[in-house]
């Protein structure tokens, strides 16, 4: 436990050093900490950049951290990941903190997702999570630090302006959005299909003869049905769990938020 707070304690200290910094000279500010060097100096300079520039355009910060400390571990990197957001002046946006964080310990091959702040919580949502998860765990899993970073800082730019929006993406979010356009194309698509497929048929009808009678429709080399009857083998029935919340959390806007007032997700690569 004591080597832990002090592996946070040191991280801390170098990200409170890097904004002390920033407050002499505003172009220092950063937004990705990567101590272990995944990034080249132009990729990290480049993805500085963009993850700065979403995080003023939203008023939300976007933080990627980079550890390769041993001790960092699927089973600790929530604490670890939350402890370093609430105890650096360094991560957040503005007086509330609001931000969004991926931290990546390398070591475990373990990562944690992180949202605060009443922005943070309201725009990336549980499933929001999960979406881009999706996204960035494969390029991880690939050791493409570069890709699986940049989608990162895209994803959370179209969640952030989706949220600004009214509608953040949720479990109802649907990615392909036809618009009325689209809806009007479809419509008159179907018509001319319907009206092609009316036509064949028509032709088709053609040779049909009108019959006097129905043996021409039965055939009587077919099976002879001699009883009928409908037995009910089973039954299935769906039960949905529907979530109790504790005092330990909460549910907001479609985000789970624990006591700390963070909501995450996280998992391996």
């Amino acid at each position: 436990m004591k080597n832990r707070l002090l592996k946070i304690f040191a991280l801390v200290l170098m990200l409170s050093l890097v904004f002390s910094l920033g407050v002499f000279a505003e172009d220092t500010k950063q937004y990705v900490y990567d101590p272990v060097y995944l990034l080249t100096d132009s990729e990290y300079a480049e993805l500085n950049t963009m993850a700065a520039e979403v995080s003023e355009k939203y008023g939300c910060a976007v933080h990627f951290v980079v550890t390769d400390d041993p001790s960092v571990n699927m089973d600790n990197i929530q604490l670890y990941s939350e402890d370093m957001y609430l105890e650096s002046p360094a991560l957040g946006y503005g007086d509330g903190k609001d931000g969004v964080m991926l931290v990546l310990g390398t070591y475990d091959r373990c990562y944690w997702l992180l949202a605060y702040g009443d922005k943070g919580n309201y725009a990336f949502t549980d499933y929001g999570k999960d979406w881009m998860s999706e996204h960035f765990v494969g390029k991880f899993g690939n050791d493409d630090w570069y890709g699986g970073f940049r989608v990162f800082i895209e994803d959370c730019d179209y969640i952030l302006g989706e949220a600004e929006k009214g509608k953040p993406v949720d479990i109802y979010y649907e990615e392909t959005d036809i618009g009325v356009e689209g809806y009007g194309v479809a419509l008159i698509a179907g018509i001319i299909v319907a009206f092609i497929s009316c036509g064949i048929f028509k032709s088709q009808m053609k040779t049909a003869n009108i019959a006097t009678n129905a043996k021409g429709y039965f055939d009587r080399n077919a099976v002879e049905i001699t009883n009928r009857y409908n037995r009910l083998l089973h039954t299935t029935v769906t039960r949905t769990e529907i979530s109790d919340n504790n005092d330990s959390s909460s549910s907001r806007g479609g985000t789970t938020v624990n006591s700390r007032g963070f909501s995450g997700k996280g998992g391996r690569f």
